[in-house]
């Protein structure tokens, strides 16, 4: 219930949570502005943020892609054109596999040897073979390069003999000396040589005018690959092959390749790193996927000399003479922006790789292994800042769209905020009014409180006086008895004297039974203690007991087991020495016969030998018909020669005469050598035998003694045999005697145990039925059941 002092206070509660109500109200015009200053600034500044933040985050990403894929595309166009080296030298090493231009080579050294071409000016030389620039003619090796470039887009192929003269071409050249030439001495000197297109004019190893294709290959450039051909076995240098390849298939597959993965508009070259001089160039990746012509004259190298130095540095670095860090400190000396380095193997060589920003583009050099070469690829950088700008354009529209959807949203709640606010306002009056009303009823309800105040502390007296009068009962007194005086718990006392009662009667019975049990429990408990270990002790002698008669046990059939494999080895050893008696009269038998066959044998050999030296005789018989044979054919052919054209057809027959008999002398040769072999290992082979014969005779006097002494040992096992029977008998009957002893032992020991378990159960239930009398003496003992 509520008393005086808190009804006073809940209405000037509610009257001050009604003004504060009508404050909030009287606010009501200042809530839309204060909204708008919070709500707005919470969208639209973070989105800003967000705005400024996701164009860098945009930014550097399309710069990241735009860097990734001008390095995989300037790594596509190295490994083509490593590719196209590669094969273009495979096409030179097929040419060389053929044995014809090996043959040739050597055919022509022999021939410049033989007129001392290489002694001679080249001015003479070259005015000597004029005509057909060749130093021999080879017919079938001049169609076999024919077949090689129409296989293949070789367009001219040359083939020098290690002097430098032209012994095959295909095409038009205008030399037959290349001694005195650049690209030949180099290529003598390295092993092979990659000759660029300027060099091929310089070198006059360019297309002549008055060749066939001249109009084909007008504005077409072409490289060319020479390598020296040497002797497998011995490395003699034999000679020069060099091929010449139009670029058009280089340019045809980088534009391919090239179109196939790229996803953006960029510039891709192929130039050398110690010249402004550009081997390819592709404009407009994305959108040419058709071959372009290279015209070298009317091409520079993008970003000129700075791009020629970084790529000089870079060449430096796959040779090792610069590590990554000093080759991306000397790049970023010249000026250079967002450098990166890394490296990457083509072919099993170190390639190495750079990115860069330069006066607004971003470049993608590699080196290009075995060369002095390097691709580039180059984009402009708006490209990437395009991608920032766009997302630039849809932050801020996002930003304008969501600060006009806050301002309406603002406006939305502050109308429907006011409403219940307005309706609060009226009810403000309703409210006061019936605190009013509430203040009366509170005073009457004061009075009805203090009544029944005085009602409840006269209960309360007379509950703690019951309480100090049976408190003891509490600490074990049963004697303490209750008031019947207050009228109000009369009942309750009453009922509790009944109750006390009835426990001091059940506690003093209690207590005379736990005495008369205790008492007993200490008589019978030392006996039955005394029991239980008298049967433990019996228990542990009677399986002491049995443990000795289980090892004796088991050591007679340990007995027996060994008696049983003794008697099985004695009469298996007795089998073998029978079997090996029987064998010894086979052995002695096949001796005997080995004996006989080794006589014979060698009287074959004998027979044999005497066979060969006839052969020998009959064949020093050919052999001197042979000769005989040769020189009369000899006098036919001078005799031939004597009758002039009559006697060439007798000629012709002699000469095959001559050579029937040369050859008849040498298989007779060969004949008389085979013989002569065959009578020496006869030889041997009879004195083996002789030998042999020796050794039989003895093996079988030794085979004789062997056989005495097994007959005698046959005797011996016998008689072990019989003995070992006997003991295997006796050890069995002993096995079963032990075996009855074991179990009848194993069966008192079992009773034992049954017995000392029994004891141990009875103890221990005597010991906890006196640990709970004692319990339940000391618990009775706490009541106080008597004055």
């Amino acid at each position: 219930m509520t008393t005086e002092q808190e009804a006073p206070n809940l209405s000037s509660a509610s009257i001050s949570s009604t003004k504060s109500v009508a404050d909030d109200f009287e606010g009501l015009n200042n809530l839309r502005n204060r909204l708008l200053s919070v709500v707005l600034p919470s969208v639209l500044v973070p989105l800003i943020i967000a705005s400024g933040v996701g164009y860098v985050i945009t930014e550097n990403r399309a710069k990241a892609k735009v860097i990734e894929k001008l390095e995989s595309d300037t790594l596509l166009g190295g490994k083509t054109f490593a590719t196209f080296i590669r094969d273009s030298f495979n096409i030179a090493n097929v040419v060389v596999a053929n044995p014809e231009v090996t043959q040739a080579m050597q055919a022509g050294s022999k021939e410049a040897e033989e007129q001392q071409l290489a002694q001679k000016p080249i001015a003479d030389v070259e005015k000597n073979f004029a005509d057909t620039k060749l130093l021999i003619t080879d017919v079938r090796l001049n169609n076999f390069l024919d077949k090689i470039a129409e296989s293949t887009q070789i367009t001219d192929i040359l083939i020098t003999e290690r002097n430098g003269f032209n012994v095959a071409f295909r095409g038009q050249f205008d030399n037959f000396v290349h001694s005195d030439k650049e690209w030949w001495q180099e290529t003598k000197e390295e092993g092979r040589e990659l000759i660029e297109p300027d060099e091929l004019e310089e070198q006059e190893l360019a297309v002549s005018d008055e060749s066939e294709e001249s109009d084909e290959s007008e504005g077409e450039n072409f490289m060319a690959f020479s390598q020296v051909v040497q002797d497998p076995l011995s490395d003699e240098f034999w000679g020069i092959i060099m091929v010449k390849i139009p670029l058009a298939r280089l340019n045809s597959d980088l534009t391919a390749y090239l179109y196939a993965k790229s996803s953006q508009p960029s510039q891709f070259q192929i130039f050398e790193s110690d010249s402004l001089e550009i081997l390819t160039n592709i404009d407009n990746i994305e959108k040419s996927n058709e071959p372009q012509t290279i015209n070298l004259e009317d091409i520079e190298v993008s970003g000129r000399e700075s791009i020629i130095q970084v790529a000089q540095v870079l060449v430096e670095t796959a040779e090792n003479s610069l590590s990554l860090e000093e080759a991306q400190k000397s790049i970023a000396q010249l000026g250079f922006s967002d450098v990166r380095l890394r490296q990457e193997d083509i072919f099993s060589e170190t390639n190495i790789i750079a990115s860069l920003r330069y006066q607004d583009k971003i470049y993608s050099i590699a080196t290009i292994p075995g060369t002095d070469f390097v691709s580039s690829s180059v984009v402009s950088y708006d490209l990437v800042a395009d991608a920032g700008r766009n997302l630039l354009l849809v932050f801020v529209l996002t930003s304008i769209t969501l600060g006009a959807i806050a301002l309406r949203f603002v406006f939305a709640f502050t109308q429907r905020l006011s409403k219940p606010l307005i309706e609060l306002s009226g009810k403000n009056q309703q409210v006061r009014e019936l605190l009013q009303q509430q203040t009366v009823l509170l005073e009457q309800q004061t009075v009805l409180t203090n009544k029944q105040r005085q009602e409840k502390e006269q209960l309360e007296t007379a509950i703690y006086t019951l309480i100090d009068e049976i408190s003891d009962a509490t600490e074990g007194d049963l004697t303490v008895r209750a008031n019947l005086e207050s009228v109000e718990l009369s009942t309750v006392a009453d009922l509790f004297n009944a109750i006390i009662s009835s426990l001091q009667e059940i506690a003093i019975e209690a207590r005379q039974s736990t005495t008369q049990v205790e008492t007993s429990l200490k008589q019978n408990e030392n006996i039955i203690r005394l029991l239980a270990k008298q049967a433990i002790t019996e228990a542990q002698e009677t399986r002491k007991t049995l443990t000795s008669v289980q090892q004796m046990s088991q050591s007679i059939q340990e007995v027996a087991r060994n008696a049983n494999q003794a008697e099985q080895i004695v009469d298996d050893t007795y089998k073998t020495v029978l079997n090996s008696t029987e064998n010894m009269d086979l052995t002695v038998e096949s001796i005997l016969n080995l004996r006989t066959t080794v006589g014979d044998t060698a009287h074959k050999m004998n027979r044999l030998g005497a066979s060969s030296q006839k052969i020998a005789q009959a064949l020093s018989f050919i052999e001197e018909i042979a000769l005989k044979t040769n020189v009369l054919a000899i006098n036919a052919r001078n005799e031939a020669h004597r009758a002039g054209e009559y006697g060439q057809g007798f000629a012709a027959v002699a000469e095959q005469v001559g050579i029937l008999a040369e050859q008849c002398s040498t298989a007779t040769q060969e004949i008389s050598r085979i013989v002569t072999t065959i009578q020496a290992e006869t030889q041997e082979v009879s004195q083996a035998m002789k030998l042999g014969t020796t050794q039989v005779a003895e093996t079988t006097r030794l085979v004789e003694s062997t056989k005495e002494s097994l007959s005698l040992m046959l005797e011996k096992s016998q008689a072990i045999n019989q003995l070992m029977g006997l003991i295997a008998q006796s050890t069995i009957s002993q096995t079963t005697t032990s075996q009855n002893v074991t179990n009848l032992m194993q069966k008192i020991a079992q009773l034992s145990e049954v017995t000392s378990k029994s004891s141990q159960q009875v103890a221990q239930s005597i010991g906890s039925t006196a640990q709970v009398a004692a319990k339940l003496q000391s618990t009775v003992a706490q009541f106080k059941v008597t004055e």
